[in-house]
């Protein structure tokens, strides 16, 4: 059985020693009745993953840890993945970040469509958002053994995060339309490194976004007959993707 993972701050190493933050140490102790001498794992969130056992409680209840070994990108996938999904009402993106960390998203983009819901007008209340995202994001890496946090960007318009996609990548915009192409003929490969995905909200994307995506020269891809929810359609386009590039073999 694997040890239980734990989060760690970047740059925490000092002189063989780690010391979890006090929520990380009252899950330690007082969630999984972890002692002295107990091996555990700890990931910084930028790749790093370090395997020791606790060293110490201290008398403020902080878990000191003396690492045994290091290791780099634990957990993490050889392709760089992002995926730009548009926001919906309720808490809807948030089961996109869970399900998407899962599944080695390397950097999330909330998109704000034509057809969206919602709005993110308030920079304190975009700001908010991605707290909460963050956090999400965080627990999920945590539950499926990773060690690099994925990064959640600001809220963004569908127009302006196309003019941030270069040709290094292969780019994919997942929509029913009648000119979508199965994803085999996407362009994916042994090779491929970097991938855009773009799915939209639950009433999709407007005749005026897909032309522009089209023109960009980002690939439109069918997920078969069935309309899928938008806290579905992320997470499948993601499994689709790291299946084809061999990842979840």
């Amino acid at each position: 059985m694997e040890p239980p993972i734990f989060y760690v701050e970047p740059d925490s190493l000092s002189d063989g020693l780690l010391v979890l933050s006090k929520a990380e140490s009252h899950h330690a102790v007082k969630v999984m009745r972890m002692k002295q001498g107990d091996v555990l794992i700890a990931v910084d969130g930028l790749g790093g993953g370090f395997r020791g056992e606790i060293a110490k409680i201290t008398r403020e209840k902080l878990v000191e840890v003396r690492v045994h070994s290091q290791t780099r990108n634990m957990g993490e996938p050889q392709v760089v993945l992002t995926l730009a999904a548009g926001l919906s009402t309720g808490s809807k993106f948030d089961t996109v970040i869970e399900k998407g960390t899962e599944l080695g998203v390397k950097r999330f983009v909330p998109l704000i469509t034509e057809k969206s819901k919602v709005t993110v007008d308030d920079p304190k209340r975009a700001r908010t958002k991605v707290a909460r995202y963050e956090k999400v994001a965080l627990a999920a890496m945590k539950q499926c053994r990773r060690s690099y946090r994925p990064e959640i960007a600001q809220p963004v318009t569908f127009t302006d995060y196309l003019k941030e996609i270069g040709p290094e990548s292969v780019n994919l915009i997942f929509h029913p339309s009648a000119g979508s192409r199965p994803l085999e003929e996407s362009g994916l490969s042994a090779h491929t490194r970097r991938v855009n995905i773009i799915v939209g909200a639950e009433p999709g994307f407007s005749a005026e976004e897909m032309n522009l995506a089209l023109d960009k020269g980002i690939k439109a891809v069918s997920l078969g007959r069935r309309i899928l929810r938008a806290e579905t359609a992320g997470p499948v386009a993601c499994a689709l993707v790291m299946n084809a590039l061999g990842e979840l073999r």
